[in-house]
């Protein structure tokens, strides 16, 4: 384990990612469980984050990675695939997530 994080810049904009993906929670209060998932998984992407900032670990990024990949499936998964912003947001944003992951991982 090494205490310096790879790209600090790319691990801010994965905390400001979870961070705005939590937020994004309140815009999508009529969908549940939409709004859950999204509070929820941003919350964890945005601790991954500061804890990477803090103290880098490779288990941060692998988290942020599995985080990034279920934000592109949820909509599928718990069906709020037919309601198109919602379902754009958690792909965006799980996609960035895991791209960000997977080149500090790199």
């Amino acid at each position: 384990m090494t205490s310096e994080v790879p790209n600090k810049a790319l691990e801010w904009a994965n905390l400001v990612l979870g961070a705005g993906f939590a937020c994004a929670a309140f815009m999508f209060t009529e969908l549940p469980v939409a709004a859950w998932n999204m509070g929820i998984v941003g919350a964890l992407i945005a601790c991954c984050s500061v804890v990477a900032l803090y103290r880098y670990a490779s288990w941060t990024e692998w988290s942020n990675l599995t985080l990034g990949c279920w934000a592109i499936v949820a909509p599928f998964t718990l069906g709020f695939g037919s309601a198109p912003a919602p379902t754009w947001t958690s792909i965006a944003v799980g996609v960035s997530v895991a791209s960000i992951a997977t080149l500090q991982l790199l």
